[in-house]
């Protein structure tokens, strides 16, 4: 890492599988048979589904779903070239499904015409993770499962902070850890998502740079692409951040709205940082189908029952017999933090070596792709 060189990482490469909307206009994203699913110009850059199917009429019928979905979807004719390392769904028409079991191939929906109902339940039982689409009838469900599947495709790693109680530094430690990303080489984001906050800007800066927090947000429905969300979101050192931007009380945020910014910072950005506030947040259910990890900050006397924490304060966990919690380790809020956070130049503590090591030491930052750990 640029910003302390020789520290640990203990998570593994990310695979880019980045989500780019695209507008698909025609059912030309169903490729020729010959060719590679999850290959060919693009296919990094898309979600990308593939049907493993030759009935032509099931075939329409899903690629006509994907279109509304999109998803670009890869039609193949022969089980033997299923790409094995696709991270799409795989979809299976009921003319090729009893071929699925025979080599062990993923299998994520069954599809087929209604009158196949019997062949492709029978199916099913043999498959019991996979969903079955009867088409035309669960265009719908299709629809909305391969959006959802798209929407939450985003690569960019997700941290969600909860804190167990209250005034641990859970907001400080959120900044810390999304710049510490930035200077790590990632586009790095903090999302203000607590309930309670009264902006995170007080304790990162005394001049909070221009853009988007929010309040434009929500008068806006949260209508940005991902690209647009990482142009006009304020940048402190070229960590993005989203907060509220004044210090006064505030509506919560609406569910959709909340979706739609987590689906664009996971598209938009490598490290997503959530400063959740109390745990559970109101919305946690939304937040989970977002994150790749989740993390409390806690007193050592206050420890939840499991689950990975980090101990804020100089105390020392009193472990208890109900308690299976992993101690990653500790973030004593120093002299040197409390004097930045005054001076409103949180980020300038990041001179402190002790600080960076003490960061370091929690490996709560995702690895970049050709970095060694």
């Amino acid at each position: 890492m640029k910003w302390l060189t020789g520290s640990p990482s203990a998570l593994q490469e990310q695979h880019n599988n980045r989500f780019v909307m695209t507008q698909l206009d025609d059912l030309r994203t169903v490729l020729p048979a010959d060719h590679a699913p999850g290959s060919g110009p693009g296919a990094a850059d898309e979600p990308v589904c593939t049907i493993v199917s030759s009935d032509p009429q099931i075939v329409e019928l899903c690629a006509a779903v994907a279109v509304g979905a999109a998803v670009r979807i890869v039609q193949c004719t022969d089980p033997q070239d299923l790409n094995r390392a696709a991270t799409g769904p795989v979809l299976w028409g009921s003319d090729m499904a009893g071929l699925a079991g025979d080599a062990g191939h993923r299998v994520d929906v069954l599809a087929g015409l209604e009158t196949a109902a019997s062949e492709l339940w029978s199916l099913a039982s043999r498959f019991p993770k996979a969903r079955v689409a009867l088409l035309p009838s669960a265009g719908q469900w299709l629809g909305e499962y391969l959006g959802l599947w798209a929407m939450r495709a985003g690569h960019g790693h997700t941290l969600s902070l909860g804190a167990t109680a209250g005034g641990l530094g859970t907001s400080t430690l959120a900044l810390l850890l999304a710049h510490a990303g930035t200077l790590s080489g990632l586009r790095s984001i903090v999302v203000d998502l607590d309930p309670h906050s009264q902006g995170l800007w007080p304790r990162a800066t005394a001049r909070p740079p221009t853009g988007i927090g929010w309040e434009e947000l929500q008068h806006s429905g949260g209508r940005l692409a991902a690209h647009q969300l990482a142009e006009t979101l304020p940048q402190l050192r070229t960590t993005s951040v989203l907060t509220w931007s004044q210090a006064t009380e505030h509506e919560a945020v609406e569910e959709q709205l909340m979706i739609r910014l987590l689906a664009a910072a996971r598209q938009g950005f490598d490290f997503v940082v959530l400063d959740a506030g109390r745990y559970p947040h109101p919305q946690q259910g939304v937040i989970n189908q977002f994150i790749n990890r989740q993390v409390y900050t806690a007193h050592g006397s206050s420890l939840p029952a499991q689950g990975e924490v980090v101990l804020c304060g100089k105390q020392q966990p009193r472990y208890e017999p109900a308690s299976s919690a992993e101690i990653l380790g500790t973030f004593p809020t120093s002299s040197r933090i409390i004097k930045a956070e005054s001076r409103g130049e949180l980020f300038d503590s990041f001179k402190s070596r002790g600080l960076r090591q003490s960061l370091a030491n929690l490996r709560l930052l995702p690895q970049l792709q050709g970095q060694k750990p």
